[in-house]
């Protein structure tokens, strides 16, 4: 095929169908994972955001491994569905890791198996299919940089729809069904590993018709016929070929502060999303997980007009070098951060914003993404030397590595309500220990948003007689009447009535029950802390007082949604700013390639 021909192989596409199931597998375990951490595990969210940031950056880090036995032994095709059948016996693994989610000393250690698993398949399928895409093409083709755009279209319609189907079956309110969406994140990923093996030998071709991505030995020997120009032989690296794996390295490095921020998404604004965004759409409401589908919908519907953008700018000669729409991509990023610090500027911790301050930001988000990320692998590929085509992609998802560690550590820092003060009726005759008991037992396994406050406060208390808590013996209420966010009723074993709820609930639901003046007046109108009356027998037997966590940042206080968002600004901002001032250097040591 000419490189003037206007039409991509049909190679192109079988990739792309690929990559979207395997992208629909991970996104799909992705948009649940951190809900699952926090609501069904009950684990801490700074622990959770710890487990979930040391998942998706090591994700990122194995394409190194992988991409080198692919360029040493095995090639790309095999290295692939080795990744592809890993993959999916990790995704069965979390099914019956959440099938389990009840007994955590047998879940969570299914859990780090299936994330290993996720995390050595991720490695030996995701730079091999990325690199490739540009060996279906000339050298020197210009259609590389459109169909790496098509081709992270494919990223992105699996990305769209798995929170929908992963988010629909498995985020329900009920900590039981989380299982589901890890069974369909498996079911995508076996299908995309037969389309390939059914496929790849009739289009994973060069434009002569020689087979992509076979064995490094099958070259050799076309090499020696004559077949191949030999590249790969052996040769040392040139001064260009140098310098331009070096403008891979400092492209890798600052698209770091990229992903730190953007990769939020699957963390920190998914807490976001579940408590704090009011998702209420003509009396339904919308789960958490589906925000996610929001990136991936705007990745499909605007990658085609920056391709266009891209083109129409290249004709004029005013087209941006990589550099540069990276620089713009990172500034819009903060941007976006901008949008979403706005909205929760002085709101109270039980004050929700519109949803579409927060699609506003992933339609920001994207934008930036969209001059990042195709351009870093159609820039990657373009610099790469050929015989090391997949160890450098896998170098450029080195940024990601960092990135996503860094976005897990930023996402715990997100301040979550925690117990302040537990206030006392001295007429109801019961102690602190026994409201804070009965609330534990009241809550457990209800999944209201409370719950993990009330659970570390109450460990916290069982700590201090000096015993440990054993949380899969906790007990918990016999039978529920009402699990909503603000009000929880039921009865505890023993046929204890129990109910937590806020004012508003006890003046129209629980009228009958007389509150004692002195525990709800002291923080009345006070927006800075979420109050909760407790009541045991129809009696108001105490309040609970949360406050937001607070954190540290170099010296930077965190205690609120606004301050937490400015650290995003920050980085993403001042990461644009250094890379305008160094992007012509980068530019010189490209060589010549945009």
């Amino acid at each position: 095929m000419s490189s003037s021909s206007s039409k991509h192989p049909k190679g192109l596409y079988l990739l792309f169908t690929v990559e979207m199931w395997e992208r629909f597998s991970y996104y799909g375990m992705r948009a649940i994972f951190i809900l699952y951490l926090t609501k069904a595990l009950l684990i801490d969210t700074k622990v959770a955001g710890g487990i979930y940031g040391t998942y998706t950056s090591l994700v990122y880090a194995t394409p190194l491994l992988g991409g080198f036995i692919a360029d040493r032994y095995w090639g790309n095709r095999r290295s692939i569905f080795v990744g592809g059948i890993l993959m999916a016996i990790a995704q069965f693994m979390m099914f019956f890791s959440a099938s389990l989610y009840e007994n955590t000393s047998t879940s969570i250690p299914i859990m780090y198996v299936a994330l290993g698993f996720l995390i050595l398949g991720n490695g030996f399928f995701k730079p091999n299919i990325s690199s490739m895409v540009g060996s279906l093409y000339p050298k020197g083709d210009s259609r590389i940089d459109s169909a790496y755009t098509i081709f992270y279209m494919g990223i992105n319609a699996g990305a769209l729809i798995a929170p929908l189907v992963c988010g629909g079956l498995g985020d329900t309110g009920s900590a039981a069904d989380f299982r589901y969406g890890f069974l369909a994140a498996g079911i995508g990923m076996v299908i995309g590993t037969i389309i390939m093996l059914m496929y790849q030998n009739k289009y994973i071709v060069t434009p002569e018709g020689e087979p992509i991505g076979m064995k490094p030995s099958f070259y050799k020997k076309q090499a020696n016929s004559g077949s191949l120009d030999g590249e790969g032989s052996g040769e040392g690296l040139t001064k260009i070929e140098r310098d331009r794996i070096l403008a891979i390295f400092i492209i890798t490095a600052f698209v770091i502060a990229f992903w730190a921020a953007f990769e939020q998404a699957g963390a920190s604004l998914t807490i976001f999303a579940d408590q704090n965004t009011d998702r209420s759409i003509f009396g339904w409401t919308m789960p958490a997980s589906y925000f996610q589908s929001i990136n991936p919908i705007f990745i499909v519907a605007f990658a085609p007009l920056f391709s266009v953008l891209w083109s129409t700018l290249s004709r004029r000669g005013k087209e941006p070098s990589s550099p540069m729409k990276m620089v713009w991509g990172l500034a819009i990023l903060a941007l976006g951060y901008v949008l979403i610090a706005f909205s929760v500027k002085g709101i109270g911790m039980e004050e929700k914003i519109s949803m579409f301050f927060l699609i506003g930001m992933y339609f920001l988000h994207t934008c930036g993404e969209l001059a990042i990320s195709p351009v870093g692998l159609s820039v990657v590929n373009k610099l790469s030397p050929k015989r090391f085509a997949s160890m450098m992609m896998a170098v450029f998802f080195l940024s990601s590595v960092v990135g996503n560690m860094t976005a897990g550590l930023f996402s715990g820092l997100i301040p979550q309500p925690k117990v302040k003060e537990v206030l006392v009726s001295k007429e109801s005759g019961f102690s602190q220990d026994e409201v804070l008991e009965s609330t534990v037992y009241l809550l457990n396994k209800s999944e209201n948003p409370m719950e993990p406050a009330v659970l570390g406060a109450y460990e916290d208390k069982v700590k201090e007689a000096g015993k440990k808590l054993d949380r899969e013996k906790l007990a918990e209420a016999d039978t529920l009447y009402s699990r909503e966010a603000k009000a929880v009723q039921g009865n505890l074993e023993g046929g204890k009535k129990v109910i937590f709820a806020d004012l508003e609930n006890y003046k129209t639901k629980y009228s009958g029950i007389a509150l004692d003046q002195s525990l709800i007046e002291k923080y009345k109108g006070n927006k800075e802390v979420i109050v909760r009356s407790i009541s045991i027998d129809e009696k108001h037997a105490g309040t609970i007082v949360f406050e937001n966590t607070e954190s540290s940042l170099f010296g930077f206080k965190i205690n609120t949604l606004y301050s937490f968002f400015i650290i995003f600004i920050i980085m993403s901002g001042a990461t644009s700013v250094l890379l305008l001032v160094l992007h012509k250097r980068v530019e010189k040591l490209m060589h010549g390639i945009r």
